[in-house]
């Protein structure tokens, strides 16, 4: 995998705050040792989950500044390696924010909690390499940048190519992700968790 730079973006109200950051070390680390890294790029609190269905929309800008004119309440910039993204939760026929669709991913479940927060993830994995089985108190969904990525539930395994998307399972249920193609997996990864708990639990398979 080609080193990427990543900027860190961590937006609160009312402040931005941003950091750069750069990937190398990490996805060198990842290589070298195997393991299967997954980074936070961005994250956003949100009072409520917009109305109907959830989908997450993934737009690139030619600018992170054009990304963040263009957020909504309910929409998370962030850059990697160069490119902006704006990834926005809404419903499926939620409009465009003038820059260019790549990937409309769900419906993702929907579920209570007392305050949100919307997270954006990014893996690096080299084959073979897969995550410890775990669960997050919320949604998640996923856009493969690279490689290939192998998600197993307790009721199923998902396989998911590059420029694939999927919609992931109902809030705290065991999972665990695998790096199974022959090139390094990175993924995006778009959560919208209950803040109020643990982003990560250990948790078992059947």
């Amino acid at each position: 995998m080609t080193p990427r730079l990543i900027r860190m973006v961590r937006i609160a109200l009312p402040s931005v705050f941003a950091m750069a950051i750069a990937l190398t070390s990490w996805v060198t680390a990842a290589q070298a040792e195997g393991k299967f890294v997954v980074e936070l790029v961005a994250e956003k609190p949100l009072e409520a989950l917009p109305d109907g269905d959830l989908f997450w929309q993934a737009e690139t800008f030619a600018t992170l500044d054009d990304a963040k004119a263009a957020a909504t309440k309910t929409g998370v910039p962030a850059e990697l390696n160069g490119k902006a993204w704006l990834l926005t939760l809404g419903p499926k026929d939620m409009p465009g924010h003038g820059g260019e669709r790549v990937a409309l991913i769900g419906p993702i479940d929907r579920f209570d909690a007392p305050r949100y927060l919307m997270r954006i993830n990014v893996s690096a994995a080299p084959p073979g390499s897969k995550t410890s089985v775990h669960s997050h108190p919320g949604s998640e969904a996923i856009y493969v940048l690279s490689g290939e990525a192998t998600i197993r539930w307790p009721d199923r395994t998902d396989v998911v190519g590059v420029g694939e998307t999927l919609a992931g399972a109902p809030p705290n249920t065991a999972m665990q992700a695998m790096s199974t193609g022959d090139d390094d997996l990175a993924e995006l990864i778009m959560f919208v968790v209950d803040s109020t708990k643990p982003f990560g639990t250990p948790a078992k398979l059947d």
